[in-house]
């Protein structure tokens, strides 16, 4: 199709990659369809940053008024048709002149249902234009072990059970850039020349030298990010507003649930909420990091998330038969106890949850 030819000029274009015969069919299917311009003029304020705001509606009334003067000319060469096959006829020319302009809103309307299409192309082809992070090095922490990890730079990172870091393969040269997935306390080597940066869930932490923690599971609705010294900024879901936190300072953000039954699934809202670390009696350092002294806490998590700690602990598959339970809120600190101990104590807290043993897992129900 002419259209997926011209998607694919389009995009070896922006990439300064077309030769001359594919400049020359470019340029055809450029001027014979005027969809192809309008996704093209769209193309150069989504690609340009310095764009601004007022430029691309200008742009984009500029987009409406090439739509409504193709569809007048289309009408019009309509009616030049019908006139030259109706020679013989007697029709009055008034009858075939083209008719009004339509109004503002079928304009729209009319817009709507030619850039929409051609723009969810233009956002995959964009997407895929974006440099991808290319990572080389890879640590693992397995379920129910904790790693120390000493990195190139003078940084030191602690992982948690069933925790991933990984590192740039250009770590170091311009900026310090990794990815969790898991949870990890950092504790960062300053260096103003080169920022350190985490990524995690579509969202980043950037450093210059600092000690946080940051719980980022994949099965986890939360992510947490706790700050401990120094100073960090955050960007959630990659957005252009940053937050700013301070020693003590703690932000955490849920993805909205996904409709299991829609099968297509829209990118989650994000609910962001900004507070303080949390110091239990007894415990000199705040709760979200004591799993650095090998001691579990919980304060005021839901089962859910309680289970979750547990079985990437202990390393044991844990399972709620009953979502009832799963909003059961628990606090608490614990060192040294089997897992067994600690189910016992939700039990006493909680007369109405009942542990089965089932196999190798455990079903809570």
């Amino acid at each position: 199709m002419e259209q997926d030819q011209f998607i694919t000029l389009l995009n070896k274009y922006l990439q300064g990659q077309l030769s001359i015969e594919e400049n020359r069919q470019f340029q055809q299917l450029l001027q014979s369809d005027s969809k192809n311009q309008v996704l093209f003029d769209y193309v150069h304020i989504k690609s340009n940053p310095s764009t601004e705001k007022e430029n691309e509606e200008e742009v984009f009334q500029s987009i409406l008024a090439k739509i409504d003067h193709t569809d007048q000319m289309r009408m019009w060469g309509d009616h030049k048709k019908t006139i030259q096959q109706s020679e013989d006829s007697k029709i009055m020319v008034s009858d075939l002149m083209p008719q009004k302009p339509k109004s503002w809103y079928q304009v729209r309307y009319v817009a709507a249902a030619v850039i929409v299409p051609l723009l969810m192309v233009l956002s995959f082809y964009l997407y895929q234009m974006q440099p991808q992070t290319k990572y080389a090095q890879q640590y693992v922490s397995k379920r129910g072990e904790k790693k120390i990890i000493n990195l190139s730079d003078g940084t030191t990172v602690w992982l948690n059970g069933d925790s991933k870091l990984y590192l740039e393969d250009s770590f170091g040269k311009v900026e310090r850039r990794v990815k969790l997935e898991g949870e990890g306390f950092f504790t960062v080597a300053h260096d103003r020349e080169h920022p350190f940066i985490v990524e995690f869930k579509d969202s980043e932490v950037k450093v210059l030298g600092t000690k946080f923690n940051i719980r980022a599971y994949p099965d986890e609705d939360n992510t947490a990010t706790s700050l401990v010294e120094g100073a960090i900024t955050m960007k959630v879901d990659h957005q252009a507003q940053s937050l700013t936190l301070k020693p003590g300072d703690k932000v955490t953000f849920r993805s909205a649930a996904l409709s299991k039954a829609n099968a297509i699934q829209v990118m989650p809202a994000r609910e962001v909420q900004h507070s303080k670390l949390t110091i239990q009696e007894g415990e000199v350092m705040p709760s979200e990091t004591l799993w650095l002294q090998n001691k579990l806490s919980f304060h005021a998590d839901p089962l859910s998330l309680v289970i979750s700690k547990l079985s990437k602990w202990y390393n044991v598959s844990i399972a709620i038969e009953n979502p009832d339970l799963e909003q059961f809120i628990f606090s608490g600190n614990m060192e040294g106890y089997r897992l067994d101990q600690i189910l016992l104590i939700l039990q006493q807290a909680n007369p109405n949850i009942q542990v089965k043993k089932q196999h190798d897992s455990i079903i809570i129900h």
